[in-house]
C-alpha cells in the first residue's frame, strides 16, 4: 500500500521520529514521507514510533486509497495536533468567554465561594497534631479530621464578631486582614458541637464546602430533600459524630484530641499572599450578598453549592497532585502534605490554600463555556472497526441502534436503555458504541462517562 507520514513533532522527538521514518519511507518534505510498504511492515514502523514517544510527538499516517482519497489509519502521540481526519490546523477562532456569562445569574457567587473556601479548606491542618503526622507517617489519623477542624476556625471568626446574623461582620475582618489569632483559637478551643448553625447565609454556604470538600456527612437519614425548609435546617443537624472523628486511638485520645486544638505556628496571619487572596475574595463574597440572599429565597442554593463544590474538589485534586513550589517563602513553618514518594514534606500550608483556589477558580470561570462547549472525542476511528469475536455482541447492539433510528428517524422519541453483563464482557467499549450510534449523524461521540471504581478510572 502507499502512505504517507506526516510529523508535528517538536523539540528532541523530531530527532527520533526522523530516524524511524527516514529508516521506511522517503522524505518528500521537511515534516513528510511517502513509501510503498506491507502491512507487517507499517506495524513496525508504528511499534517503533511508540516506543520513542514523548508528549512532544505528533505522527499522522495516511493511506492513499486513489488520486482523490486517501484514508487515516493511525495517530501516533499528540492527538491534538490533527482534528479527526488527520488534518492539521493553520488557523484558529475563539470567542470571549463574556458572552457565555450573561445567563449564568450565579456565577459570580459561585467563583467568589469557591475562591474563599479553598483558600479555609485546610485551615484546620495548622494544629499540633497534624503537623506532627506530617512528618511521621506511622501516626494514626486525627482524632476529628481537619476540615472539622476548619469549620470550628470558621465558626470562631463569626462569632469574634459583633454580631453573629450579618455576614457585613465577619467579611469586614477578612477584607481588613484584621486576625485576631488569640481569640480564634480561644473559641475554637471551646469544640462547639454544632459550629455550622447558627451562621448566616453566606457563612453557612461556605461552611458547608469547607465541611464537605472531600466527602459528604454520612447520614442515616436522607435529609436532602425539596421539603427542607432552608440551608440553616441542614446545617443545625451535622455534628462531628458524622464522619469527622476518629477513635481508633482509645488509649491516646485525649492527649492526642487537645492536640487538635493547639496552634502553635499561628493561623497563616503572618502569610501575606494568602491574605492577600482572602481580602480579595472576602471582598468579592461581600459584593454577592445581595445574590445570596436571593439563592436562599428560591432555594437555588443547592445548584450554586453544587458548581461551587465540584470546583473546589478539582483545584484540591489537581494542586494536591502537583510539586511545591520552590520560589514560596515559608512564613509561617507550617505545611499542607507530603511527597507520596519520598514521604517528605512538600507544599507549605498557605501555599496549598492559595494554589487550589487558582484552580478552584480556574474551573469556575469556565463552567460557562463548559455548558456550550463541552469536550467531543475527536478520534472514534476505533468505534467504527468490527469487535473481536467475544465481543461481537456490540456490533449486534449497534446495528439494531442504526435500525432503531432509521425506523424512527422523522419521530422525536428519546432513547433509554440498560445495559447488563458480568464485568469484563466489554460494557464500557460497548456504551461509547452505543451513543456514536445514537449522535445525530451516527458519526461523532460526546457523552459523559461516570466511572465509580478507583480501579477503573485508573486504567
Amino acid at each position: 500500500m502507499m502512505v504517507t507520514f506526516v510529523s508535528q513533532c517538536e523539540k528532541n522527538a523530531r530527532k527520533k521520529t526522523r530516524r524511524v521514518l527516514d529508516a521506511f519511507a522517503d522524505r518528500i518534505g521537511d515534516n513528510t514521507w511517502q513509501t510503498l510498504i506491507t502491512e507487517d511492515g507499517l506495524n513496525t514502523v508504528k511499534k517503533m514510533l511508540r516506543q520513542t514517544a514523548s508528549k512532544s510527538t505528533a505522527v499522522s499516517c495516511h493511506w492513499i486509497r486513489s488520486r482523490s482519497r486517501s484514508q487515516l489509519l493511525w495517530m501516533v502521540g499528540n492527538r491534538s495536533k490533527f482534528d479527526a481526519r488527520g488534518v492539521v490546523p493553520v488557523n484558529s477562532t475563539q470567542q470571549a468567554i463574556t458572552q457565555f456569562e450573561n445567563d449564568w445569574r450565579y456565577l459570580p457567587l459561585i467563583q467568589s465561594l469557591a475562591g474563599l473556601a479553598a483558600l479555609f479548606h485546610d485551615w484546620g491542618k495548622a494544629t499540633r497534631l497534624f503537623q506532627k503526622k506530617l512528618k511521621d507517617a506511622s501516626m494514626l489519623g486525627d482524632p476529628i479530621r481537619h476540615e472539622w477542624i476548619s469549620c470550628l476556625l470558621l465558626h470562631a471568626l463569626i462569632h469574634s464578631c459583633d454580631s453573629t446574623s450579618d455576614d457585613r461582620y465577619w467579611l469586614t475582618i477578612l477584607i481588613d486582614g484584621d486576625l485576631n489569632e488569640a481569640r480564634l483559637k480561644s473559641i475554637a478551643g471551646e469544640r462547639a458541637q454544632k459550629p455550622l448553625s447558627q451562621l448566616p447565609p453566606a457563612a453557612q454556604m461556605l461552611a458547608w464546602l469547607i465541611v464537605s470538600h472531600h466527602r459528604l456527612p454520612e447520614t442515616s437519614d436522607d435529609w436532602r430533600n425539596e421539603s427542607a425548609p432552608n440551608m440553616a435546617i441542614v446545617l443545625k443537624r451535622i455534628t462531628q459524630a458524622w464522619g469527622y472523628e476518629n477513635r481508633r486511638d482509645e488509649k491516646n485520645y485525649h492527649s492526642r484530641l487537645n492536640d487538635c486544638f493547639e496552634f502553635p505556628h499561628g493561623l497563616l496571619s503572618q502569610s501575606f499572599r494568602w491574605l492577600k487572596q482572602v481580602r480579595k475574595w472576602a471582598t468579592r463574597l461581600q459584593g454577592c450578598l445581595p445574590l445570596v440572599q436571593q439563592c436562599m429565597n428560591d432555594r437555588s442554593f443547592r445548584v450554586v453549592l453544587h458548581h461551587a463544590r465540584l470546583c473546589l474538589m478539582l483545584g484540591d485534586h489537581h494542586y494536591s497532585s502537583q510539586n511545591a513550589d520552590p520560589h514560596w517563602q515559608d512564613t509561617t513553618g507550617l505545611f499542607a502534605n507530603t511527597d507520596r514518594k519520598t514521604k517528605k514534606l512538600k507544599q507549605k500550608l498557605d501555599e496549598h490554600l492559595a494554589g487550589v483556589s487558582a484552580h478552584a477558580l480556574r474551573t469556575a470561570f469556565l463552567l460557562p463555556v463548559f455548558e456550550r462547549e463541552p469536550p467531543v472525542a475527536q478520534d472514534i476511528h476505533s468505534l467504527k472497526k468490527p469487535s473481536a469475536d467475544a465481543f461481537r455482541w456490540q456490533d449486534k447492539a449497534v446495528g439494531e441502534i442504526k435500525r432503531w433510528r432509521q425506523q424512527h428517524a422523522k419521530s422525536k422519541c428519546g432513547f433509554f436503555a440498560v445495559n447488563m453483563a458480568s464485568t469484563g464482557c466489554g460494557k464500557t467499549f460497548a456504551n461509547a458504541k452505543v451513543m456514536r450510534a445514537i449522535s445525530h449523524d451516527g458519526e461523532s461521540l460526546r457523552y459523559i462517562l461516570a466511572l465509580g471504581l478507583r480501579t477503573l478510572t485508573l486504567q
